[in-house]
């Protein structure tokens, strides 16, 4: 009996032992593991965007795909391991590459712009593919990485599906371009234009000294181009070339009036005469001064009389064309 105890006390024990080693070894396979896990550098990431539309693809059309790569801070892309511009497979060329690299705390950031353009050539739809590009990024500590850009397929779609024939009977016939209503433009730009050629004659109405317009040739109008001629003449301004002002204006007073207009008779010349009114102190100033310059002996600057003769001269014709 005690024999038969003392057995299975023993068996138990090396049962116990057994279980023990094993778990001892387990752990220290998954530490061992877990060390060669942590020796090894971490790998670069791959993220690839690729064209929105993979069907109607047409001969000239641009592809772009996104590239972008997480790569830890040890490992630096090498530069002749870019995809090369210029570069074709099957109809389809490389025609852009552009890379940015943005740096992070722990790990660089590389974007890479990829174009291609389609060159081929066919009647028929089929697949086309564009080409798997490699990426080669160097590590002080390890052998270099390559990493594989996957190809990407598309439908291509040819522009006309046939020969000639098919060509013609594709062709769709011209549209002539709609007109445009311009009549309200035509409106307003013969409106402005009436303004403008209105506005224009009544400046020349207001101020031209010719006489070739209707209502120009007035008598005041005349007496004002007499008396400006005689104020730019070269000839000494005398007391006869005063007087011969004086004459330009008591004619034109004369003809207004109907007959020969003294100072008395300026009341009855404005009653006939309304537009004239404004002007009914200037005008009996001026007769009492024509009396004056024409039956005084005293000498008077010629020179002054006349210049201002041809001012008031020029009120009288505003007056005249009733612009006054």
């Amino acid at each position: 009996m005690q024999t038969q105890i003392s057995n299975r006390t023993t068996t138990r024990a090396l049962q116990r032992l057994l279980i023990v080693s094993s778990l001892l070894f387990t752990v220290n396979h998954a530490l061992a593991a877990d060390a060669d896990t942590s020796s090894k550098p971490a790998s670069p990431t791959l993220r690839v965007t690729n064209p929105a539309s993979s069907y109607g693809v047409h001969i000239g059309d641009v592809l772009s795909r996104t590239v972008i790569v997480d790569a830890p801070t040890a490992y630096q892309l090498v530069d002749s391991g870019l995809p090369k511009k210029g570069s074709k497979h099957d109809g389809i060329e490389l025609v852009e590459v552009a890379l940015q690299t943005k740096a992070q705390s722990d790990h660089t950031q590389y974007t890479l712009q990829l174009r291609y353009q389609v060159f081929a050539v066919s009647t028929t739809p089929g697949v086309m593919h564009l080409p798997t590009e490699t990426l080669n990024f160097s590590h002080p500590a390890a052998s270099a990485t390559a990493i594989d850009i996957p190809a990407w397929g598309f439908w291509f779609s040819p522009l006309v599906t046939g020969g000639t024939s098919t060509a013609k009977k594709n062709l769709l016939p011209e549209v002539s371009t709609p007109l445009i209503d311009s009549r309200a433009d035509r409106q307003r730009l013969g409106l402005f234009l009436t303004l403008a050629i209105t506005s224009l004659l009544a400046l020349l109405y207001m101020n031209a000294d010719g006489h070739w317009l209707p209502f120009m040739g007035g008598a005041f109008a005349r007496a004002h181009r007499q008396l400006k001629r005689l104020a730019k003449s070269s000839r000494p301004k005398t007391a006869a070339e005063e007087k011969k002002a004086l004459v330009y204006l008591h004619q034109a007073f004369n003809q207004h009036y109907g007959a020969n207009i003294f100072a008395r008779d300026v009341d009855e010349f404005v009653r006939l005469r309304p537009s004239f009114k404004n002007l009914q102190p200037e005008i009996t100033q001026f007769f009492a001064a024509s009396n004056q310059s024409l039956y005084d002996v005293r000498a008077r600057d010629s020179q002054q009389v006349i210049t201002q003769l041809v001012q008031f001269s020029k009120q009288l014709r505003d007056c005249e064309r009733g612009v006054a």
